[in-house]
């Protein structure tokens, strides 16, 4: 083989360029004219722009470490689907909807539960919660898997104000109040003005923005009718034993007044509010990351000495929330180390451990049906179960779902082969979460046990966002996007929601079970999942459709849907069978009879 080589003349009177160096490569320019050397100082700011934004990334990563549980946004593709679903309706929470004109409404109930929490502490003045969040805006970042566009001034202030609603919103600031000595307001630039009509309604008149410089300013401040001490913020006041009880008693009901404004805000604003801010704060994209509310929290506390757990107190709350669904956590047993809300209510609805071990019972119907296997082999009927047996063990030991099957069926092809759906009770003693599906063998017929879900407008929104989380990070698993994959085609057909509907399983208050339905199928649409792989309720699903392969089991179900659904039919096919022995014994006796005769001894 011959290789041709080019040669090509370098001018040597011109000197060569430095050769700009990125991550140890030289990127070789030997140019002439002006032109080229324009070109290479064009890439030379090419490679440091690139160099800067690496080391920008790592460093990202490096502060975060491997265990991240990002903050993704939805895909636009999946958005489509219902945009209400992963869009906030009135509260902005993290940087992905900042500054959205529709939510704006909500930032000054933000800054009011900010004005609450900072007077819980007086030893803590804003420039030290602002000083704590300036250290943590770097790992903050990092959770956020889209670029965070803000300055951080800008950054910082919405961690603090979120952060800060979110603690008074969920009830974090429990067992903390305002210091008896300290009235709410005391501050000359920030005045809040509460007073009570004859009906009781509370009325805030005036809210003053919050100056940093002046708050942390611990000189002398001149009032009417005494003067501050120079030594501490608290102020000083001469008055009569009476006059001093009074504004004691005022200072307790102002204190409630504000704890009750803070925190019950819901009740003057309506239903709606309660609702809304329910919806907004789990929803993937209105997520802040949860160490940063811990801090918050541990700078509050930090007067009483000691730091009771913010996130169990959170918790308690989130159970409110999701009051109408089963949950395996008791109290004892509350997360403590959870990355947001989501995140949190997302470990509620994880099935508990013994999930596995309940539907664990492959020996059992190998057994049963080697049992039938030797008893009908007497009657010279094992024929006709011979292939059906095999299938079944096949079925059993194998590591897969049957070849060819990439879904489960629907309730009623179920029910037609001799599976009972039940209701499953929750037991304090030993309690489940929704996704603790149980099934078994009762009286010769397979049950399922499913706990109840309750279905109403914000089911849609918590599902699409439980199923987001999982799809975007992969190391929480995937028991929710089994769960729901698994509903969605249980309950392909409005008759699939009707029968689950009259066992008590699904509770819903849509307008139909074809609403219900549709909506399941909805929520599974574009969801990627693997039936191959290894989740939750594989073992029962290999338990089900062997069940349902059954043939000897459709029988029996047909005989006891058609012929023992009520009293009537029983007792009809009852007589019909009683009437079919006689027949048969009078037939044989006859039969008998004529074949040997009855022998006359006369």
């Amino acid at each position: 083989m011959v290789v041709s080589f080019s040669v090509v003349e370098i001018n040597r009177s011109e000197p060569l360029l430095p050769l700009p160096v990125f991550n140890g490569f030289h990127i070789l320019c030997h140019t002439k004219g002006e032109s080229s050397r324009a070109n290479e100082k064009k890439i030379d700011e090419l490679v440091y722009c690139m160099s800067r934004e690496l080391n920008y990334q790592w460093s990202l990563s490096d502060t975060i470490g491997s265990q991240a549980y990002v903050i993704y946004k939805v895909p636009q593709i999946i958005r489509e689907l219902d945009r209400n679903a992963y869009a906030p309706i009135i509260l902005s929470i993290g940087p992905y909807h900042h500054g959205t004109p529709d939510l704006l409404a909500m930032e000054k109930e933000k800054w009011y539960c900010l004005h609450y929490i900072l007077n819980l502490n007086p030893e803590k003045n804003l420039q030290d919660y602002v000083n704590v969040i300036v250290g943590l805006v770097n790992q903050a970042r990092s959770y956020y898997a889209e670029e965070v566009k803000m300055e951080d001034d800008k950054f910082v202030q919405m961690l603090l104000v979120d952060g800060s609603f979110i603690l008074v919103s969920l009830y974090g600031m429990d067992g903390i109040g305002l210091p008896l000595s300290e009235e709410y307001g005391g501050n000359a630039n920030s005045q809040e003005i509460v007073e009570e009509d004859r009906k009781g309604q509370i009325q805030n008149k005036t809210y003053e923005s919050l100056s940093i410089e002046k708050r942390t300013t611990e000189g002398a401040q001149a009032m009417k009718g005494g003067q501050a001490n120079k030594d501490t913020s608290l102020l000083e006041v001469e008055l009569t034993p009476c006059e001093a009880s009074q504004r004691n008693n005022e200072n307790d009901k102002t204190e409630e007044k504000v704890h009750k404004q803070c925190q019950d805000n819901s009740d003057q604003v309506g239903p709606w509010y309660t609702y809304f801010v329910a919806h907004d704060l789990l929803l993937l994209e209105n997520q802040l990351p949860f160490f940063i509310i811990k801090k918050i929290y541990e700078l509050v506390a930090s007067k009483d000495g000691t730091t009771p757990s913010v996130a169990d107190k959170i918790a308690k709350h989130v159970e409110i929330m999701l009051r109408h669904y089963p949950k395996a956590i008791q109290e004892s047993d509350r997360p403590k180390e959870f990355h947001h809300l989501l995140h949190l209510c997302h470990m509620y609805f994880r099935p508990s451990q013994k999930v596995d071990k309940e539907n664990q019972h492959k020996s059992k119907p190998q057994f049963l049906c080697r049992f039938l296997h030797l008893s009908l082999r007497y009657f010279k009927l094992s024929n006709w179960l011979k292939e059906d047996y095999r299938n079944l063990l096949r079925n059993q030991q194998s590591d897969s779902p049957q070849s060819g099957q990439k879904r489960w069926r629907r309730a009623v092809h179920y029910y037609e082969a001799g599976i009972e759906f039940e209701r499953r009770e929750f037991d304090k003693q030993n309690p489940h979460s929704l996704l603790d599906i149980k099934f078994g063998l009762k009286f010769g017929h397979g049950v399922m046990e499913i706990p109840r879900l309750s279905i109403d407008a914000n089911t849609v929104s918590l599902f699409r966002n439980f199923i987001a989380f999982e799809q975007t990070c992969p190391q929480v698993g995937n028991e929710i996007t089994t769960y729901v994959v698994f509903m969605s085609q249980l309950l392909s057909m409005p008759d699939d929601v009707t029968l689950l509907a009259q066992r008590g399983i699904i509770l819903h208050q849509l307008r139909s079970d074809k609403d219900v339905s549709t909506l399941f199928t909805k929520l599974s649409k574009d969801v990627v999942f693997d039936f191959n792989a290894n989740y939750y309720l594989k073992s029962l699903s290999q338990m089900m459709e062997a069940h349902y392969q059954s043939r000897l089991n459709r029988w029996i179900a047909w005989l006891r849907h058609n012929h023992f659904s009520n009293p009537w039919l029983a007792l009809g096919a009852l007589a019909a069978a009683i009437m079919l022995f006689c027949t048969v014994i009078q037939t044989l006796i006859a039969v008998f009879s004529y074949t040997n005769p009855p022998v006359d001894d006369s």
